[in-house]
């Protein structure tokens, strides 16, 4: 059953998140024992695209309320999960068997993912790190057995959004050998070194802003300013990071230069809202489909209108129902609207295709029944893809519409990408210059 449970939420966080891009893969060790350590954005998601990322089992901490039922208890166990005790849940004396199970897991040359954080958020930037990490590290580090420790970033386009991408960045990995002679000699010095080490890898691959708006506009900015248009992703999320690098060492040297290329960035964004454009790379020249390719588009969206129409009939309010509710429920707690919205979504289509087979074996027997089974899952997805579809559809409608009808659009959108884009390398190249 667990086998089962694991490859069913593995599917749906990889239908969440249709994209999860990995930059510097080929840091990753072959085979074991390692540990992970990253940023924590987004609940217990985090664990399950690093798993996917890694393409290999991946266990992870959870904290231990969360094997306090039965329910709870078989989904942590479906990914290896070790349960860690907090000091305002339970006693914390039991992390020592904690402590001991991370050891014997690396041991067996195991993955093991910790979040250093201690918690999941939704600041921009890190937290202070917890010494847990480096502590399990220099336990196992102990036993004279080679550990290698590989820091990730997780970047989410948007975590709370379905259908929505993410980026897993790998940093450097490094061993622990100087760690565990210098443990030998100050346990407490080593801890403290580790940990900051640990912090140091993380600060290299996890992006960092100030606020929600400054990581926003260098988000736009990597993109906009990309000499090949962001197509390479991995180097779009390297530029992202040097961006957001150069921008702190620009506020604490410069805060006036600092707000100016903010306001540029800003006053970029509001014209582009102004007219309905997402980005403004498929107005200069990035992206120009063909009229064969968007009438392809559009006959391909036509023909699956049926189908569209029947998953939606049968599942589109249960669909839209997740969302509301997933988000009062997390209150405050927004790291967790999108491991609630994945779980509620389960419960929530599961009983609403379980009515629609039940009522079909109801009025026409067991044969309709499986056809149902099978008919609804499958037009609900093709609805959703339909969906997605007819969105970049109408994007590329409007391209081509905006070509021939507003070439006074066009040059105003990139004389001032032009000025952005000047004003961005400038900054950049002065920080540079000073550093």
């Amino acid at each position: 059953m667990s086998t089962g449970l694991r490859w069913l939420f593995l599917a749906l966080v990889r239908l969440f998140y249709p994209s999860i891009r990995v930059e510097n893969a080929d840091r990753v060790p072959v085979a074991g024992p390692m540990l992970i350590v990253g940023n924590h954005p987004n609940g217990l998601l985090d664990p399950v695209v690093l798993r996917l990322a890694l393409g290999r089992p991946v266990s992870f901490l959870a904290k231990s309320t969360l094997f306090g039922n039965a329910i709870g208890r078989l989904a942590m166990s479906a990914f290896e999960a070790i349960p860690v005790f907090r000091s305002k849940e339970a006693d914390t004396s039991k992390n020592e068997d904690t402590f001991f199970r991370c050891v014997t897991h690396l041991s067996a040359a195991g993955v093991l993912a910790l979040f250093p954080e201690g918690t999941s958020h939704s600041e921009t930037r890190l937290l202070p790190l917890k010494t847990g990490a480096a502590r399990i590290a220099l336990q196992f580090g102990a036993s004279s057995m080679p550990l290698t420790i590989v820091p990730m970033g997780l970047l989410y386009e948007d975590k709370e959004t379905f259908r929505s991408a993410v980026s897993v960045t790998v940093g450097r990995p490094f061993t622990i050998e100087a760690f565990v002679a210098q443990h030998a000699l100050d346990p407490k010095a080593a801890v403290a070194a580790l940990t900051q080490r640990i912090a140091d890898g993380l600060g290299e691959c996890v992006l960092e802003a100030d606020n929600g708006i400054v990581l926003k506009a260098i988000l736009s900015v990597a993109l906009w300013t990309s000499p090949d248009g962001g197509r390479d992703e991995a180097q779009l999320d390297l530029r992202a990071r040097r961006l957001a690098e150069a921008f702190r060492r620009l506020q604490g040297d410069s805060p006036a230069a600092a707000e100016a290329v903010l306001r540029s960035v800003t006053d970029f964004q509001r014209l582009l809202q102004s007219v309905g454009i997402k980005t403004p790379l498929i107005w200069d020249g990035q992206a120009k489909p063909s009229a064969a390719d968007v009438w392809r588009g559009l006959l391909t969206l036509v023909l699956l209108v049926p189908i569209a129409l029947l998953g939606a009939m049968l599942a589109w309010v249960p669909y839209r129902v997740v969302k509301p509710v997933a988000v009062r429920l997390a209150g405050r707690e927004t790291d967790v609207i999108s491991t609630i919205k994945l779980l509620l979504g389960l419960l929530v289509l599961t009983l609403t295709y379980a009515f629609w087979i039940g009522l079909a074996f109801g009025l026409f027997g067991l044969g309709a029944a499986l056809g149902m089974a099978v008919l609804g899952p499958a037009t609900g997805f093709i609805a959703l893809r339909w969906g997605e579809r007819l969105d970049r559809r109408r994007l590329l409608l409007r391209s081509r519409w905006v070509r021939a009808n507003r070439q006074d659009l066009i040059a105003a959108i990139a004389e001032r990408r032009a000025e952005l884009v000047r004003t961005v390398e400038q900054a950049v190249a002065d920080e540079v210059d000073e550093a």
